[in-house]
């Protein structure tokens, strides 16, 4: 009966860790360099740091503001033409937290030419679903899943 129930703990364990799914993920820009201009980053840097990452509706990216760094969440054409626009937040040893929205985000510095030299970073954010498995095909086989622990369960305390 004692081992019963131990399994029947680990099997509602490992039924709970199915159902809890991916949870969201806070990505500091820039890794270990953070948010900051040239010559500590060069052209293209952001691009290299976010190239191997999948941002998902409901992740956050961490602007890690010092000195006199900034940041703005532009339209495509403010970003390819690094025009200044509103800041969301300024520097000073803080930072910015923003939740990402599905689609192309686009973040520039607004300070001098830091945008010109590279302080910019386009992201694109794909829904929840839309990695890996199709929802329908996740759905089915956490719904399979989970009817067979239950089954386990249940055999467990008939025997």
């Amino acid at each position: 009966m004692r081992r019963g129930i131990v399994l029947a703990g680990c099997l509602v364990v490992a039924m709970l860790a199915c159902l809890g799914g991916a949870g969201a993920t806070e990505y500091v820009v820039g890794g270990s360099q953070g948010w900051t201009a040239s010559p500590n980053i060069t052209i293209g840097y952001y691009d290299e740091w976010a190239a191997n990452k999948t941002f998902r509706v409901g992740d956050t990216l961490k602007f890690e503001l010092n000195g006199t760094h900034n940041v703005a969440n532009v339209l495509r054409e403010d970003y390819d033409n690094c025009i200044k626009t509103t800041m969301l937040a300024v520097g000073g040893n803080s930072w910015y937290i923003f939740p990402l929205t599905e689609g192309t985000n686009y973040f520039i510095s607004t300070v001098n030419s830091d945008c010109e030299n590279g302080q910019k970073l386009a992201i694109n954010v794909v829904s929840q679903t839309s990695a890996g498995l199709p929802s329908s095909s996740a759905s089915s086989i956490t719904a399979v899943a989970l009817s067979v622990l239950v089954l386990s369960i249940i055999a467990m305390f008939r025997s």
